[in-house]
């Protein structure tokens, strides 16, 4: 058998290859059912079955029902239309042919705002009420804070509005625009961040603190905004003046409610009773006591003490008011300044010939002093002359008197070496004497001390002028020397002991 017979008898007979079709056809057919079952599946899924995503919810409206009552839009379980409640994030089922569907998104208020609900339907706002509280229609009192909502926007608008911010160094005066209570309300804000119903409540940021006004003097019309009034006499007087003011947070709302701003407080309340004040003491007043310094400080003590009164009953603390200056009218002013001129011309004048006088007295004396100089030149050459002869007599006489002295003293001198030489003479006499008395007493005394042997006390002499550091050394050295000769000739180098051989004194007579 060949090869190619061998692979043959491995297939399988003819019959077989049906059956081999049959198997696949079924297989074929059973993966187009497989698809269809899975397609079917997935259509029935999303037919029956919705999917939310995060940030967003879903609406129901129901086709069945009975109808809503009332002036609501949105219906409750049971009844036809829009379903108030709304469902979240995720799967939900919902039977298409009972209801339909939307997505929408969630209402997000971001941080620093809020949110304001108004109600499409609901039941009617009673008489005399402008906010809608939950199941009203209208616009909600209660507001959505920052944060993300799921609102039926079939049934509600939402308006994002600013929050109301305070800054420091103001306070916030409540104006109520809905509701019973509508106006300035008494309360302030203090500063901070406020999430209020914008459209019940409006805020006024008013600055606290002391304020400031000047009314300023200008010879230009347009910007000339001092006070003016007439003194008494007619003329009008122009005050420059600044007043500090200030008005407590809890009086704000009365004031606010009354004149709208601080710059309408000014006009109403600060100018206008400067204004009138000024009037009414200005006429007590005369233009010179405006010019004079202790009437001046009156009229500024009287205006401050009744502008702090008027000001204190609008609930306004008035800190200071300082007059800067008072512009008298220059009619007044020209013949005072006219006789003020003329008064110091007249000043001048004085000044001016006292002036010449004294220039005059001042050359005369400068010739007495010039003249006077020369006179004590001429005395001091004088006296100069005068002094120089008469130190020369005094050293003339210096000198001779001196010569006089000193032959004077040269005589005592030579008296007094007289009886100095001699005096020294006796006394050298005198003590030669005692000398010689005592050196005979000594040698006396020696004598007797020796028993008055004279070799003994020559003897006693001859080794006390030797040197004490002299040595004597006697050696013998036979017969016919000088030392054995000296035997015999009574002489001895050595002192005797006392009373050998001495001559015993005579006995006393």
């Amino acid at each position: 058998m060949s090869n190619d017979d061998s692979f043959l008898s491995v297939l399988p007979a003819s019959p077989d290859w049906g059956r081999w079709k049959r198997l696949a056809l079924l297989a074929l057919l059973a993966s187009v059912a497989s698809l269809l079952a899975l397609g079917g599946l997935l259509t029935l899924w999303h037919t029956f079955f919705v999917y939310v995503e995060p940030g967003q919810h879903l609406v129901v409206l129901s086709k069945y029902g009975k109808k809503i009552e009332g002036g609501r839009l949105l219906a409750e379980p049971g009844e036809i239309g829009v379903q108030r409640a709304v469902l979240g994030e995720g799967w939900h089922l919902i039977w298409p042919i009972l209801y339909d569907s939307e997505v929408h998104a969630n209402a997000v208020v971001p941080a620093g705002k809020v949110g304001i609900v108004t109600a499409k339907g609901g039941d009617p706002l009673p008489p005399g009420e402008d906010l809608a509280e939950s199941g009203q229609q209208g616009i909600q009192r209660q507001v959505l804070l920052p944060g993300e909502y799921r609102l039926n926007r079939h049934g509600y608008d939402v308006e994002i509005v600013a929050a109301v911010e305070v800054f420091p160094g103001f306070v916030g005066v409540q104006r109520r625009l809905l509701g019973k209570n509508k106006g300035i309300q008494p309360e302030v804000l203090q500063p901070g961040l406020y999430y209020l119903n914008t459209r019940e409540i409006a805020v006024i940021p008013i600055e606290v603190g002391v304020y400031q006004i000047t009314f300023k003097y200008d010879v230009r019309p347009s910007h000339n905004s001092a006070i003016k009034f007439t003194s008494k006499g007619g003329f009008e007087i122009s005050m420059d003046c600044t007043i500090e003011y200030e008005v407590l947070p809890q009086d704000m709302p009365g004031l606010v409610k009354e004149y709208g701003n601080h710059h309408q407080l000014e006009e109403n309340v600060i100018k206008l009773q400067a204004q009138a004040i000024s009037r009414a003491k200005g006429i007590d007043y005369g233009v010179q006591e405006f010019i004079e310094g202790t009437r001046r400080e009156k009229f500024q003590a009287d205006f401050t003490r009744e502008l702090v009164l008027k000001c204190s009953e609008k609930n306004v603390a008035v800190r200071s008011a300082f007059i800067r200056d008072i512009v008298i009218p220059e009619e007044y002013l020209k013949p005072i300044r006219a006789k003020q001129i003329a008064l110091e011309t007249e000043l001048t004048n004085q000044a001016a010939e006292a002036t010449a006088d004294t220039l005059t007295k001042v050359e005369r004396e400068r010739e007495l002093v010039v003249q006077r100089v020369a006179e004590v030149k001429a005395e001091t050459t004088r006296l100069v002359a005068a002094i120089d002869r008469d130190v020369e007599n005094i050293g003339t006489r210096t000198h001779a008197e001196i010569d006089k002295m000193k032959a004077d003293y040269g005589a005592q001198i030579a008296t007094l070496e007289a009886e100095r030489s001699q005096v020294l003479g006796s006394a050298a006499a005198e003590v030669a004497k005692l000398k010689d008395t005592a050196k005979n007493g000594l040698y006396q005394m020696k004598m007797e001390v020796f028993q008055n042997d004279p070799n003994a006390f020559l003897r006693y002499t001859l080794a006390e002028s030797l040197n004490p550091k002299m040595s004597i050394r006697l050696m013998h050295s036979g017969p016919g020397t000088f030392w054995t000769n000296m035997d015999g000739k009574n002489m001895s180098l050595m002192m005797p002991a006392p009373g050998a051989n001495a001559t015993k004194p005579a006995p006393p007579k």
